[in-house]
């Protein structure tokens, strides 16, 4: 399974944890949505990197969306 996929993945699982406590909002932050796509359409696809790098980005796009 590629790095894209795994992320996608890891994405998914996050969205529907919110959507199922609940969490979700109807307002998007044009900013923050950006700095996520920018953040991912940066991310690296050595294979090496993969694990490291699902929990890391995970950690980045929370501390995003928290702020």
């Amino acid at each position: 399974m590629s790095i894209q996929e795994e992320m996608y993945k890891a994405i998914e699982t996050e969205i529907d944890k919110t959507v199922e406590a609940g969490k979700e909002k109807v307002i998007v932050n044009n900013d923050k949505a950006k700095k996520v796509a920018r953040m991912l359409t940066e991310l690296s696809v050595s294979k090496s990197d993969a694990d490291s790098l699902v929990n890391d980005y995970i950690s980045r796009i929370k501390n995003i969306c928290k702020s």
